[in-house]
């Protein structure tokens, strides 16, 4: 019987880190490592891990999770997820900085999603190099790193030992990108397949998150689609949406239906209902406020909605799949083999 080969992807928590990227790259790894050992013996294997600096000062970074909870985690790529909603502080702890320079000079591949370019760029590795991003960190990571080549035109850039990616869905492209590269182009389909649209189970309702279609190649509608994730909720309107586009109205209804599958309405619901998921699993926002940001009159609207949507009510979902401070939704049980996916973006233009 050949030798099983376990790789092993580390995931940097540092201070402002969007959680919801970090629990969603660690559901979508395990996910995959579930496949591909269901494909055979021999096959390569995952090994997930979490890394944080207890204290600001801390020039080590310890593992606050790993997947296997045997041996000694070594990861031999890391990743560096996004912020919540601002761009990280320009005053990140400089032992994060220093440990990634550390593991980079020791091996191990960086890897950085969105705007976790901005800690990337602060090691001074990517100097020289095009890094991709969001095009809403342009600018300002332009602007403090005048070494460094903003390209937002290309999803990943892989230059092997350093790989970025930018886009409104980066870490589930990146995330799929490294199960290709690690497990192989099967269990990359099986991966994509499953956690974007399984639905062979009664639980299924929980994690269906929303990845929007994007596939489709209809560049005014994914002009629309990335303006309205990256919003912050307000002034968004069919009218709005249709004057991004640069259509008229009934050719962007037309359109927007052909690509995505779903009428202006519905998508925007799917993000306002993503939204909720994640506000209610990440934090302690009440009910009220968490309705009241996504733009629904009251309590009951908004929970008549999420029932709809999710199966259950929004305080049954907070009991089920809440991340305690200091820890996740369920450290024990990464991988039960659903994949949540959630968005940072919220949407106001409530049904």
């Amino acid at each position: 019987m050949p030798a099983t080969v376990m790789s092993e992807i580390g995931i940097v928590v540092y201070p402002g880190v969007q959680m919801a990227a970090v629990h969603g790259l660690t559901d979508l790894f395990s996910v995959a490592d579930k496949i591909a050992r269901d494909q055979g013996a021999g096959r390569p294997e995952l090994r997930i891990s979490h890394w944080q600096p207890a204290r600001d000062c801390d020039a080590e970074l310890s593992c606050t999770y790993d997947s296997e909870q045997a041996g000694t985690a070594r990861p031999t790529i890391l990743v560096i997820p996004p912020t919540m909603v601002k761009l990280p502080d320009p005053n990140i702890p400089s032992g994060v900085v220093s440990w990634l320079r550390e593991r980079y000079a020791a091996g191990v591949t960086l890897v950085s999603v969105c705007s976790g370019a901005f800690i990337l760029a602060e090691t001074g590795l990517a100097d020289g190099r095009a890094v991709a991003t969001h095009q809403i960190c342009k600018l300002a990571l332009t602007e403090r790193f005048p070494k460094i080549t903003v390209d937002t035109n290309r999803r990943i850039i892989d230059y092997g030992d350093i790989i970025t990616a930018g886009g409104f869905l980066a870490w589930v492209d990146v995330g799929l990108f490294l199960v290709d590269r690690i497990l192989g182009a099967a269990a990359k389909a099986e991966t994509a397949r499953f956690i974007l649209s399984d639905n062979s189970c009664n639980d299924a309702s929980y994690f269906v998150g929303f990845p929007p279609p994007q596939s489709h190649r209809d560049k005014p509608i994914l002009k629309v689609q990335e303006w309205v994730h990256m919003r912050d909720g307000r002034s968004v309107s069919l009218a709005s949406m249709t004057a991004i586009a640069g259509l008229q109205r009934r050719t962007f209804l037309r359109r927007f239906a052909k690509a995505t599958g779903m009428t202006p309405l519905e998508y925007c619901r799917g993000i306002r209902i993503a939204r909720a998921r994640e506000l209610l699993i990440c934090g302690d926002t009440p009910q009220k406020a968490i309705a009241e940001s996504l733009g629904y009159r009251d309590v009951a609207s908004f929970a008549r909605v999420f029932r709809k949507a999710t199966g259950t009510t929004p305080g049954v979902y907070r009991k089920r799949f809440a991340i305690h401070p200091g820890g996740s939704k369920s450290e024990t049980n990464w991988g039960q083999g659903r994949a949540e996916l959630l968005f940072s973006e919220n949407i106001s233009s409530a049904e």
